[in-house]
């Protein structure tokens, strides 16, 4: 699993191992989904005091998982509740029926062999503005602002919390959507990877991707081959969770090394979005801020119909 709880996906070693070593570390990857709860403060993917207060941790439904507490695709914590809502093929489907006026970029080198870079925690929102919403058209371009009342007031809709990147368009929303657990197909991608990166970057574009985001998944798998092929190996025997519910030495090596710099290029993860993933995580920070952000995924719907919502806090 290249990519840990957030982005949730699979990867291997950098360059030409044997398939051997891949399919282990495969397993090794698809071994680490867990929940933190126990793990020393300020660890990677901690699960903070202030999620005592919540009735569970955040994962798909599909999962049921009870580790030290219950999971669920739902937050509710005190004054703050947020419930995911369950997607189905009508609105993949609108979804990938509108066209993205300013697509990203892909990157003209691997950003990870820049200097590493830290986490930006300075509020920014990656907002959706209608160009023509017309049905033979059906355009849009994307914006970061720094406030959701920013992106709004500009007509937006808050697609994610965070700027604007790689991942951040509908089609690939719809990917994230569609495929509610990546470590399966992401493992298949990394071990495609034995083949060279253009195997492995086929792959990932395979699974609804954008060229852009399909690009930075890929470098992702590549740094956590080189950085964490040894720490991967060795927990190849550990399950899906420790006792104590935290990540294993595999997740939280990926989470440290590769998270940063994915979260920077591709804009958009699981619970940016308010989507659930195979790994269950705490529904609150360390501050006791929500690390779920709270958006309903229907675009631009004319009125009496679902609307785009980014939900807030519901006091309770």
């Amino acid at each position: 699993m290249a990519l840990p709880s957030d982005r949730d996906t699979v990867g291997g070693a950098r360059g030409r191992g044997s398939m051997l070593i891949f399919i282990l570390l495969g397993v090794a990857f698809a071994s680490g989904c867990g929940v933190r709860r126990g793990a020393p403060e300020g660890s990677p993917g901690h699960v903070s005091a202030a999620n005592q207060t919540c009735a569970s941790l955040f994962c798909s439904p599909e999962e049921e998982v009870d580790s030290d507490g219950k999971c669920a695709p739902s937050c509710v914590c005190g004054g703050y509740a947020f419930s995911e809502p369950r997607y189905d093929a009508h609105d993949l489907h609108a979804l990938r029926s509108w066209r993205l006026l300013n697509p990203a970029e892909t990157a003209s080198a691997d950003p990870f062999g820049e200097a590493r870079v830290e986490e930006d925690h300075a509020p920014a929102y990656c907002a959706a503005i209608p160009v023509d919403a017309s049905p033979a058209a059906r355009t849009y371009r994307l914006e970061s602002f720094p406030t959701e009342r920013a992106a709004r007031s500009a007509g937006g809709q808050i697609t994610h919390r965070g700027r604007c990147g790689a991942c951040s368009s509908f089609q690939d929303l719809a990917a994230y959507i569609e495929r509610r657990d990546l470590n399966r197909a992401g493992r298949l991608c990394g071990l495609g990877g034995t083949f060279g990166s253009k195997t492995q970057l086929r792959c990932l574009k395979k699974l609804g991707f954008t060229d852009a985001c399909a690009q930075i998944w890929s470098y992702n798998i590549d740094n956590t081959r080189s950085e964490c092929m040894g720490i991967c190996t060795a927990t190849i025997p550990t399950k899906h969770k420790r006792p104590d519910g935290s990540l294993n030495a595999c997740l939280a090596c990926d989470e440290v090394n590769s998270g940063p710099m994915f979260k920077a290029v591709a804009g958009r993860t699981r619970r940016r979005s308010g989507l659930s993933s195979a790994i269950a995580r705490p529904c609150l920070d360390a501050e006791g801020a929500p690390a779920v952000y709270p958006v309903e995924h229907y675009y631009f719907v004319k009125a009496g119909e679902r609307r785009f919502h980014s939900t807030r806090a519901t006091a309770r």
